[in-house]
């Protein structure tokens, strides 16, 4: 029933993963978001784990705009049905 005051952070919780590799590193996060928990908020778990499974992130092509494209995408798709 705790509602977060709109004056702090909206973080609530940060997950670090590590590895050797990129690739374990990407295994490693895709586990740790599937099985992260956070109830009775709404959060960008859902999105992370989305992004967390792009063939473009997977791979480190993506750019300071790829995000914004990834959204507008999503929102089109969305609206298309």
């Amino acid at each position: 029933g705790y509602s977060i005051p709109p004056n702090y952070d909206s973080l609530i919780g940060k997950l670090i993963v590590h590895g050797r590799t990129r690739n374990e590193c990407l295994m490693r996060l895709r586990r740790a978001l599937d099985e992260f928990v956070v109830a009775g908020i709404d959060t960008t778990l859902p999105l992370f784990r989305a992004l967390v499974r792009e063939a473009d992130i997977q791979n480190g092509i993506y750019d300071i705009h790829w995000l914004e494209q990834f959204l507008e995408r999503a929102a089109r798709a969305e609206a298309a049905g």
